[in-house]
């Protein structure tokens, strides 16, 4: 009869929680009222619940209730371990498990704080991924007070207190994701967006660092963008290949990786380090995903709290968050790569538009010129005109061929992205091309380095090979007797995707630094002659194929061009 009227009360009070729990937004003022019923349920003369600090590797006391708690001894805070005397809590939350103490006076873990308890009763607050949260612990001044009745009624009012828990965390870190997506969509630099991508993710993560690397497809690896930890003094310098370590592998293979600590796993190799392996808790990493491909990797770690402290462990949900992270992220590298493109050839066809037109009035004019000075030039012919006359002549039909020149340069820049597509063996291409050249300019060294297997690519063979023309004239013209000019075609894979690169590299002076970001910019040259629209016409129509261009020579060393172009297979282009 008893034991029906102490369920019944047990039944009473968790309805009465649930109700509570309806009612109150606050999980604060909801755990304190779980701590109250707590005693009231398990007839207890005081109580705790204590959360955990995965941080620190304690477990620290955040509500009281019941006799006897000065402010001193509200601020508890004990090791997580199951070494003896460190307190019961201490152990439960190292266990996972309820622990009934019967007799406080022969118990290991007991840690004495009020001189009356002679029992205690302590059960864990488990989260969904099955992490300990923390631990609601009750005690009192009889012997032998808690028994499996006592058990199942905290562990019971514990599952509402972690549920709280879980659903506060979860719905900080909605808020979170909801404001990002709005960051992400309203600003407008993109270095500020990486930044803050990676301070969300470390704060809602409770992670020592987050780092981001996005793939550099001119060189084929990934470039760190940002950091919170020791790493932002590397970012733009630090650089992973495909594969390489296990942020590589993690491009490499487009899947994430979740880890209790690195040492021993056979893909670290710790060439960039936050923390020393020995100090990582836990790494995550997860793929940064564009419509097509991985673009990046996002990666985040734990530093270990004592040598001793349990590893404070990444869950599923904690990779749930970083992915979704990523993702947010990609759709908006995504975007901002759209939105350039978009503004670029918008901005081409405006100046196409215009240009066209203009070669157009100026070429009918030119045209008109021409006749007239041919006119005028058989007209004069059966006089003696003298020597001065002659060169004038002369030099207004050189004016007029130049002329014709610069208007078939502007005809090309409008047409750079007009393609007629078809397979294209790219490995054919550039060593016709090399050995052209190489006869041409006997005084310059030519190196060719092709792979065994042929390279095909789908593109327009004359806006192909007008672009590799271009860039290996761009290298001559610099060059003096026995400099050297190297090309090197390869193909790789990434994440499925298969590539052409083509590298294009001099050892004449190089282009200074501060003329990088310009030299792809129409109307923008070094050069005595010319409108400056030749690498430009080389970006537009590297682009159009889809694929990229970026100079990563040095001042001194050389000019170093490097374009990569989706690759097809054999099959797709033909016989090899």
């Amino acid at each position: 009869m008893a034991t029906q009227q102490r369920t019944e009360e047990r039944i009473a009070h968790e309805s009465h929680l649930y109700r509570l729990w309806s009612a109150i937004s606050e999980p604060e003022t909801l755990l304190r009222a779980i701590l109250e019923e707590s005693l009231e349920a398990v007839g207890a003369t005081r109580g705790t619940i204590s959360l955990v600090d995965y941080r620190t590797g304690e477990l620290v006391t955040k509500f009281v209730a019941g006799l006897g708690w000065s402010e001193e001894k509200q601020e508890l805070r004990f090791k997580i371990t199951d070494e003896p005397g460190n307190s019961i809590s201490s152990y439960v939350a190292y266990t996972g498990l309820p622990y009934i103490c019967p007799d406080v006076t022969n118990d290991p873990y007991y840690y004495p704080i009020f001189p009356d308890t002679r029992s205690e009763l302590a059960v864990p607050l488990i989260g969904r991924d099955g992490r300990v949260l923390g631990v609601l612990n009750v005690e009192s001044e009889k012997l032998n007070a808690f028994g499996e009745s006592e058990t199942r009624a905290l562990s019971s009012l514990a599952s509402i207190a972690a549920f709280a828990l879980s659903l506060a965390a979860y719905q900080t870190r909605e808020k979170a994701l909801i404001e990002l997506g709005k960051e992400l969509a309203a600003t407008p630099d993109i270095d500020t967006l990486l930044e803050r991508v990676t301070e969300i993710a470390a704060k809602f993560l409770d992670a020592d660092d987050c780092s981001l690397f996005l793939l550099d497809k001119s060189i084929n690896r990934l470039v760190l963008r940002a950091s919170r930890g020791l790493l932002r003094s590397m970012i733009g310098k630090a650089t992973y290949r495909l594969g390489e370590g296990l942020t590589g592998w993690v491009a490499l293979h487009n899947k994430p990786a979740r880890l209790n600590g690195v040492v021993g796993d056979p893909r670290w190799k710790g060439l960039y380090l936050e923390l020393k392996p020995e100090e990582i808790s836990a790494f995550m990493a997860v793929p940064v995903r564009g419509r097509r491909e991985v673009v990046g990797v996002l990666r985040v770690l734990r530093k270990k709290a004592n040598p001793s402290a349990p590893h404070y462990l990444f869950s599923e949900e904690d990779e749930e968050l970083l992915f979704t992270l990523a993702s947010q992220l990609g759709a908006a590298l995504e975007r901002e790569e759209l939105q350039r493109r978009l503004f670029t050839m918008q901005h081409i066809a405006t100046i196409g538009e215009l240009a066209a037109r203009t070669a157009h009035m100026i070429g009918n004019k030119v045209f008109a010129m021409k006749g007239a000075l041919k006119e005028l030039s058989l007209q004069l012919s059966n006089l003696s005109l003298p020597e001065s006359a002659q060169r004038l002549l002369t030099s207004v039909e050189r004016a007029l061929y130049e002329v014709e020149t610069l208007l078939q340069d502007l005809r090309d820049f409008v047409k750079a992205t007009q393609l007629n597509l078809q397979p294209v063996c790219l490995s054919e291409m550039v060593e016709e091309l090399v050995r052209e050249y190489s006869q041409e300019f006997p005084h310059i060294s030519f190196e060719l380095q092709l792979d065994e297997q042929p390279i095909w690519v789908k593109g327009d063979p004359e806006k192909l090979k007008n672009a590799i023309s271009e860039l290996i004239e761009n290298s001559v013209h610099f060059l003096k007797e026995g400099d050297k000019v190297t090309v090197r075609l390869t193909k790789s894979t990434w994440v499925g995707q298969r590539h052409a690169r083509l590298i294009i590299r001099d050892t004449g002076p190089g282009i200074p630094d501060k003329l990088k970001e310009q030299i792809f910019q129409p109307f923008f040259t070094t050069r005595a002659k010319g409108m400056g629209l030749g690498l430009a016409i080389v970006k537009g129509i590297v682009e159009a194929h889809g694929g990229t261009i970026e100079e990563r020579g040095r001042e001194g060393e050389g000019a170093m061009f490097i374009i990569t172009l989706p690759a097809i297979e054999p099959a797709q282009g033909g016989e090899s």
